[in-house]
């Protein structure tokens, strides 16, 4: 199917039905698709039509703004943020459009879209989980979609078929370089112990004899990492047997800590791969803000930057060459001639892997580098990021020969 085949059963779709999923990779052209639905609305009706855009944030205001001018419609659109959807409640709309539409995913944005009330509904995103489009549904109605994947769009030349570099690295089992601590009771007043991972057992079976204790636990990358994965597993049990929403939120806790440890543990093997890429624009994706002040300085995008607008338009004008992100420009931003991407760190996201890689994709010959840890959580996460991407697209490089080029 080529971009102009979807957009026109898009169009198609919109003879028998009022509410159109549009589920597609950055740069397919969701935006253009949604304009020209609007055309064909519009040209049912005598007077302006009233649209609403929602947006995730201010920042794709102008991204908007500019795709409407460049596809000619010149109908009023009201566009508002997810954040204050709340404050249109109870209003009518002959059409809404949700751009990256997986940001209704809660309970009280749900509230809120059960009380809008509109002749249409169109819903962008590069993917939509199944239970966010039924609970949708219960409120407005079948929803009618339309999906192009990753390949797809390669296999229709729709985006360029891109070279993607995955880089293998092992957790080290041999030194002793991390630490994990436990502590509890009060502050000021603790016995303290330090040894190694293999003596954990013999201490941690008399924290039960301390009221107050701070255990030092000396181990390799691997040892923390089973560590963490036990906590993690611990806690999920927990919950599965208790349903209590504050083991719960241990549970999800422990998950974050185990993908922040492997991230940050590849910043040493990002900042020497970043050094191939001078010259070229490239944006990394990072495991966290401090990760990326220490990778990227004046060139970090995060919620702690003041001037991240100022930032993104140095690099969209080629005043600078490259962006460190921490949690943005991963969905509704235009970002010019981006040769390279690197991911640091995946989650278990396919939408957030497609945002990502998306942002390269405009090149002519797209290269997107991802760092991950063999045996781990990370392995998993990849092999569901690229399940359904063809080899041929993959090259594989295994720690010993990145570090010795």
């Amino acid at each position: 199917m080529t971009r102009e085949e979807l957009n026109s059963a898009a169009v198609e779709l919109l003879k028998t039905n009022n509410n159109i999923a549009i589920q597609a990779a950055t740069g397919v052209g969701k935006s253009k698709i949604a304009i020209d639905l609007c055309k064909e609305i519009s040209k049912k009706k005598t007077a302006p039509i009233k649209v609403l855009l929602v947006v995730a944030e201010r920042a794709h205001f102008k991204n908007w703004e500019d795709e409407i001018i460049k596809w000619s419609f010149n109908n009023p659109v009201f566009t508002v943020c997810y954040a204050s959807l709340k404050k249109y409640r109870n209003t009518e709309w002959d059409i809404i459009i949700f751009d990256e539409a997986h940001h209704l995913g809660s309970e009280l944005r749900i509230d809120t879209f059960d009380t809008l009330n509109a002749d249409y509904r169109i819903f962008l995103s590069a993917t939509l989980k199944e239970s966010l489009l039924h609970r949708l549904e219960e409120s407005c109605g079948p929803i009618k979609t339309i999906k192009m994947g990753l390949q797809d769009a390669f296999n229709a030349d729709i985006l360029p078929e891109p070279k993607i570099h995955l880089i293998e690295l092992q957790l080290n089992n041999k030194d002793y370089t991390q630490t994990i601590v436990e502590e509890w009771g009060s502050k000021g007043i603790l016995k303290t112990a330090e040894f190694k991972y293999a003596e954990r057992w013999k201490y941690l079976r008399e924290k039960k004899r301390i009221p107050h204790g701070k255990l030092t636990i000396h181990c390799t990358e691997q040892q923390k990492y089973d560590y963490l994965c036990e906590q993690f597993t611990f806690y999920k049990k927990r919950y599965k047997q208790t349903r209590n929403e504050a083991i719960k939120n241990k549970w999800l806790q422990w998950g974050s800590k185990r993908k922040q440890y492997l991230g940050l543990l590849k910043t040493s093997e990002a900042w020497k791969l970043l050094q191939n890429f001078k010259g070229k624009r490239y944006i990394c994706f990072c495991t966290n803000i401090d990760q990326a002040e220490m990778l990227g300085g004046p060139y970090a995008i995060h919620s702690k930057k003041k001037d991240c607008q100022f930032i993104i338009d140095q690099f969209n004008n080629k005043k600078i060459n490259r962006l460190f992100a921490v949690g943005m420009l991963q969905e509704g931003v235009n970002l010019t001639d981006i040769q390279v991407g690197i991911i640091i760190q995946l989650d278990g996201e396919e939408r957030s892997f497609i945002q990502r890689f998306g942002r390269t994709l405009r090149a002519d010959s797209p290269e997107q580098y991802i760092i991950y840890f063999k045996g781990t959580r990370d392995e998993e996460y990849l092999n569901n990021a690229l399940e359904n991407i063809d080899n041929k697209y993959i090259n594989k490089i295994n720690y010993h020969e990145h570090n010795n080029k």
